[in-house]
């Protein structure tokens, strides 16, 4: 007999059952951390419309749409479990019942430092419809921006041309617990999102961070400060489970709704964390696969020293290009790129990179890829952990990249 945990791998995928089952012994001590959220019913479509027709602390899309020219929908992209099409969707509805004409309306990827996506990318984000339907821009952090003001350190605050050029500017996102920015979401689909390449340099380089905590960082009150200069600017944000589904949403101006949606993360994405360090971690990535990077570190926290994690990541597409961080030569990168010598070094023992799609480059982007081995099968990943022997003491994350665990 063995002990069976089932993980999500439905991320940007056709099946939305797509899963690994893991098999562990049956001796071994294993805790599972389940979110809260994996409880909760998905919204209904009604229930997300009543969310966004009530926002906090700004107009209706209809009532910005009544006096309005033309609108930019801004979304995310893949590197984030957003289901956007649904929440577009209704987006779009609202403008048009506030009487905005469909030729006045554009969809914007907030890319941030990432490649651009591609036809099919946004086929898979928000579906044939609305792909035959509008125009959808990517944006380029290098052109076409324009400076909106100077930041607290007298840098500019370059964003995107399209998105100024609109007077209604609506943004569809998710809030997840995020081991730099504290959390995710509100005002930080702009910045960086829609940033210009020096404006997020200048903005990440302080490193004022704050991981997984409610209270705003350097980062986030200056994100936040930034997303002033950009207003009118109406943010909807989800909260997901495990399985991609939005089981809460708040909408609205980008502070207000933000702080709301932040403390329904922490009740729905938060963790307690049992008492121990284990020998294994397992931990999916699914929600932001391909930024499997911060499931490492929430699975770090359950570890012993030496111990070994096993990240559990079945993308296709290996992980993002950023041009800030991306190694883009053997030993040189983005701006914001460290030589792997020269970053801080973990107690991770091995990182057991389980996926039917290895490639050097995704090791690279794992902080320390000397730690990394790739297992393109499960009975390769077990040959792997077949030291640890009886009574080993691990845990199973079910996705470490929308989850965190919670104070003690």
């Amino acid at each position: 007999m063995s002990q069976t945990f089932r993980l999500w791998q439905n991320a940007w995928r056709d099946d939305p059952e797509a899963s690994v089952i893991l098999e562990l012994p049956e001796d071994w001590i294993v805790t599972e951390y389940r979110m809260p959220a994996d409880n909760r019913k998905p919204l209904t479509g009604e229930e997300l419309a009543d969310r966004i027709r009530h926002p906090v602390g700004m107009p209706s899309i209809r009532s910005l749409a009544a006096g309005g020219r033309e609108a930019a929908i801004v979304f995310d992209d893949l590197s984030r479990g957003t289901p956007a099409g649904v929440l577009v969707r209704l987006v779009i509805e609202e403008l048009l019942t506030g009487g905005l004409g469909r030729e006045h309306i554009r969809l914007l990827c907030a890319l941030g430092n990432h490649a651009p996506l591609t036809r099919a990318d946004f086929v898979q984000k928000l579906g044939e419809e609305l792909v035959e339907q509008f125009p959808i821009y990517n944006h380029n952090p290098y052109e076409n921006l324009v400076c909106v003001g100077t930041d607290r350190f007298g840098d500019e605050v370059l964003v995107n041309r399209e998105f100024m050029q609109c007077d209604v500017r609506i943004g569809v996102g998710s809030v997840s617990p995020h081991p730099m920015n504290g959390f995710g979401g509100g005002g930080k689909l702009i910045f960086p999102g829609l940033a210009g390449i020096r404006t997020t340099h200048a903005n990440h380089t302080r490193r004022e961070f704050r991981p997984f905590s409610p209270e705003p960082c350097g980062l986030r009150r200056d994100i936040e400060t930034m997303t002033e200069m950009v207003m009118p600017f109406f943010k909807i944000d989800a909260i997901l489970n495990s399985r991609l589904e939005i089981v809460e949403l708040r909408a609205g101006e980008p502070r207000q709704e933000h702080r709301q949606a932040v403390a329904l993360s922490m009740e729905l994405n938060g963790m307690h964390r049992a008492e121990g360090t284990r020998d294994v971690v397992f931990v999916n990535a699914n929600a932001k696969y391909n930024e499997a990077l911060i499931a490492i570190r929430i699975a770090a926290m359950d570890l012993k020293p030496g111990g070994d994690v096993v990240l559990v990541n079945h993308c296709p597409a290996g992980q993002v290009v950023h041009y800030l961080y991306s190694a883009f030569g053997s030993d040189y990168g983005g701006g914001c790129w460290q030589p792997y010598d020269r970053r801080p070094r973990s107690e991770i023992g091995r990182i057991i990179y389980y996926t039917p799609y290895p490639d050097v480059a995704s090791r690279m982007s794992l902080s320390e890829p000397d730690k990394v081995v790739f297992a393109k099968t499960w009975n390769q990943v077990m040959s792997l952990l077949r030291a640890h022997g009886p009574e080993t003491r691990a845990s199973v994350i079910t996705d470490g990249t929308i989850s965190c665990f919670l104070p003690s």
